[in-house]
Parts: structure tokens; C-alpha cells; sequence
């Protein structure tokens, strides 16, 4: 057959000789994209980009005012602390800004005197490290201080939100230990879509579709694991209509030029595929080189006597019979 399909490949075919037969043609049309096999994906963040909280002194009671995965706005309260521990917390900070304004006071007098040589170089060592140590402690404790407002009712302090962004945080333990993370607040414009790439489509992946939307990727990770390389893509906007935490499955989109054909047009001829083009009253057969699949179409290398023509697509079969010799349908 190969040696037979050699001896007739360039024989062109009338469009009359079909006129007994059902016969279409379809544009072949261009695209810019081609889509890969899906791949799972999950929408997150990467890490350092949330704002995260922790406690100076352990809590033994708080409860949560908004659902975890909220989008919260700046200023907005967010639990409500309460135990002995946030009792602790309110007397240090007194402690520590009395301590604080003590040493202000004490640099402030002395450096003048300082700058005049009346007073030695080890004192004035030991005034202002006490000012700086205070400082920073008074200041640590003061940022957290700047988020609280009493709430006497219930015994306890209110917790505002310090920026604007989703909520995260464990809602299983009971009490939250010193040092420990209370909540993260995730910029809305930092959440994205985490998916593993294959090697093979990775290079030449630009964007993602999803069932509702479609997503550029900004960043590929340099680093294979496996055959993967992790990708980020770009803010995931609101109509999408997805979830912090979601898994799902995505198609990337690899950025590759090919023309797009009907599957039923194309018809192997010895070791390769053909197409049947259209010019004039005559159907030329053009070799075609397939490099994927987009639902009922084939995607082919691009070849420039298809650029803006169109094909063959039904009687397909009975025309390839024709070329071969062995007549029509």
C-alpha cells in the first residue's frame, strides 16, 4: 500500500468527480495556542506573601467573629481574646511603656550632656542601650496593642484586622501559645493557582483554562521534582469563582502556532496524514504533520498553502478511495 500510495500521492482529485457523493468543506482556521493533557492544581498562595500574626502571650480562650476563608476588610474585628493571659498581656505593655518613657526621658536629658563631655562614655553606653532595649520591647508589644479594643462585656479584648485580605487560620486547637501563629491575612491579589507542570509542556506553557476562566502563568520554578516543575499563575480574579484551598484539574496552554482541521478531514496516506485542499475545481493533497488534539479538530504544523483555505470534510473516505484507484462510495 505504502508503495502505491507513493506512485499516486501528488495526483490531484476534481471536485466533480464527487458529485454523486455528500461533500463539505470547512475552514481551516489558526490558532496561537494548543491545550496540554489536564494537570491538578490548587489555589493558594505563595509562601511570605501572607501577613501573619502571632501572639506575645499565650491565650487561653478566643472565639472567631468571621468564618476562616473570609475576605475580611482593614480595621474589621476578628475574634475576641479572653483568659487570663490576655489580662497578662494588658499589664506588661503598661509595664514596658512606663519603662520605655522612663528611659526616654533619662536619653533625652543626658545627651545634651553627653555632647558637652560632662558625662563618661561607659555611663552613657549603659543610658542608651536601656533607651534602644526598652524601645524595641515597648514597640513590639505596641503594634500588637494598636489591634486591640476592650470589650468589657465579655470580658476580653477585640482583635481588629491590621490590613485588608482572606482569613486563615486553625480553628482547631483551644488555647494559642506564646509565640505561636493566631491568624494570616492573604492579599486577595496574592492568591493564584499552584499547578505541576510536566517537563515536556513546561518550556511553552503560558497560560491555564479553567471551566469558567482562563489564567496567564507568571512564574515556572526552575527546579524539576519528578518530572514537575511547580507554576504559579497569575491573580485569580473574582468571576473565576474559585476557592482558597480548592483542587481541581486545569489545562495549560502551550504557546505554539498550528492550524486547526477537522479530525474527519484528515486521512493517512503510507506513513504519514493528508488533508484534501481546496483550490478552484480541484482538491489537492497536502501532507499535514499532527502535533495535538483540540476536541473534534486535529492541531498540524503550520503549512502555507493552508493558511486561509479550507478542506476536504465530508466523503473524505471515498475520495481517498479515489486517489487510490479504487472508485467512490
Amino acid at each position: 500500500m505504502s508503495l502505491l500510495c507513493a506512485t499516486i500521492s501528488a495526483e490531484p482529485l476534481s471536485v466533480a468527480s464527487l458529485a454523486n457523493l455528500n461533500v463539505s468543506f470547512t475552514s481551516v482556521s489558526s490558532v496561537a495556542q494548543i491545550p496540554a493533557s489536564p494537570v491538578p492544581a490548587q489555589v493558594g498562595y505563595e509562601a511570605g506573601n501572607a501577613f501573619v500574626l502571632s501572639v506575645p502571650e499565650t491565650i487561653q480562650q478566643h472565639h472567631w467573629l468571621v468564618a476562616n476563608g473570609s475576605i475580611v476588610a482593614k480595621d474589621q474585628p476578628l475574634v475576641l481574646l479572653q483568659g487570663a493571659g490576655i489580662h497578662h498581656f494588658q499589664m506588661q505593655f503598661a509595664a514596658a511603656k512606663e519603662s520605655f518613657e522612663l528611659a526616654q526621658s533619662r536619653y533625652q536629658h543626658n545627651k545634651p550632656l553627653h555632647s558637652k563631655g560632662t558625662i563618661g562614655a561607659e555611663m552613657w553606653s549603659q543610658i542608651s542601650s536601656q533607651y534602644f532595649a526598652t524601645k524595641l520591647k515597648f514597640e513590639h508589644m505596641h503594634h500588637f496593642m494598636e489591634l486591640l479594643s476592650p470589650a468589657p462585656a465579655q470580658q476580653g479584648m477585640l482583635l481588629s484586622a491590621p490590613q485588608a485580605g482572606i482569613i486563615s487560620y486553625d480553628a482547631t486547637p483551644t488555647q494559642v501559645m506564646e509565640g505561636e501563629q493566631l491568624l494570616a491575612l492573604i492579599p486577595q491579589t496574592d492568591i493564584r493557582l499552584q499547578l505541576q507542570l510536566p517537563l515536556s509542556v513546561a518550556a511553552d506553557s503560558n497560560a491555564v483554562q479553567l471551566s469558567h476562566c482562563q489564567l496567564a502563568i507568571e512564574r515556572k520554578a526552575a527546579i524539576a521534582h519528578g518530572g514537575f516543575v511547580t507554576a504559579w499563575s497569575a491573580a485569580i480574579p473574582t468571576e473565576c469563582n474559585l476557592t482558597l484551598g480548592q483542587q481541581l484539574q486545569a489545562t495549560p496552554l502551550r504557546q505554539l502556532a498550528a492550524l486547526q482541521i477537522p479530525k474527519q478531514s484528515v486521512y493517512s496516506w503510507g506513513t504519514g496524514s493528508r488533508v484534501l485542499r481546496h483550490q478552484g475545481e480541484q482538491l489537492i493533497p497536502t501532507d499535514v504533520a499532527i502535533v495535538g488534539v483540540n476536541g473534534d479538530n486535529y492541531l498540524v504544523q503550520p503549512e502555507p498553502t493552508l493558511q486561509h483555505s479550507e478542506v476536504l470534510s465530508e466523503s473524505v473516505a471515498a475520495a481517498k478511495g479515489m486517489l487510490l484507484g479504487l472508485g467512490g462510495e
